[in-house]
């Protein structure tokens, strides 16, 4: 008796152990990609003086003269609260080659000043650049564009991630004439998307720019991208 029960207990021990794998849910992994457009409604504007003057202070003043003018000529426009920045500057001996002595010939100190700050006003983005130009700015950016509702974008479009993730999830249970159990992780895929880089032009190409009244800003597009697991059976 004892011998036929302990031979049970093995049976029933094996059975349970074969039956395990046949209850175990399959996995699915999948990807899941949300976008959103918006059209910008500001612009961030990099401006530039440079100088040489044999005299560092003398070079100083007068960037910083030049300086105060830019401030003053962007007054009239609506700027984003703390987006202003006119504290960065660089002071270096400038030489150039004299060919008559084959040495280094000092000509003076270069002085280089920039101001950047974000404009709320895209449809006033020409006249800001004329008047930056105008005040004595010798280099300005080419304007970088944003959305003041960037984030909220940003949001809508990590839902779209999820949304289109678990629809992907959906279909391939379905194609497996399998069913859902539950999502079992879920991550967002941390987005690639660099700031776009400003690139500096010529003040009298601004001006020109500027009095074209041609600047036609494109949507801006945000990605989300999220990685889903799921069961199925």
């Amino acid at each position: 008796m004892k011998k036929l029960r302990f031979f049970l207990s093995i049976q029933l021990a094996l059975g349970l152990l074969i039956s395990v794998p046949s209850l175990a849910a399959t996995q699915l992994d999948v990807t899941g990609k949300g976008m959103v457009s918006v059209a910008p409604d500001e612009a961030t504007i990099t401006a530039q003086v440079s100088l040489v003057d044999p005299d560092a202070g003398k070079a100083q003043a007068l960037a910083s003269k030049e300086v105060d003018a830019m401030l003053s000529a962007i007054k009239p426009f609506s700027l984003k609260p703390d987006s202003l920045n006119a504290s960065e500057l660089s002071l270096l001996p400038e030489y150039r080659w004299d060919r008559a002595t084959d040495q280094q010939q000092f000509i003076g100190f270069r002085v280089t000043r920039t101001i950047s700050f974000t404009i709320a006003e895209i449809d006033r983005l020409g006249a800001a650049l004329s008047a930056l130009a105008n005040a004595g700015a010798t280099l300005i950016s080419s304007p970088v564009m944003g959305s003041s509702q960037a984030q909220d974008a940003r949001d809508k479009a990590l839902v779209k991630a999820v949304e289109d993730a678990r629809k992907k999830l959906t279909l391939l249970a379905g194609a497996a004439d399998m069913s859902l159990t539950r999502i079992s992780q879920i991550s967002e895929i941390a987005p690639h998307s660099p700031r776009p880089q400003p690139t500096l032009m010529r003040a009298e190409m601004a001006l020109d720019s500027a009095s074209s009244s041609t600047f036609v800003a494109g949507n801006l597009t945000f990605v989300a991208e999220v990685r889903a697991q799921a069961e199925a059976e």
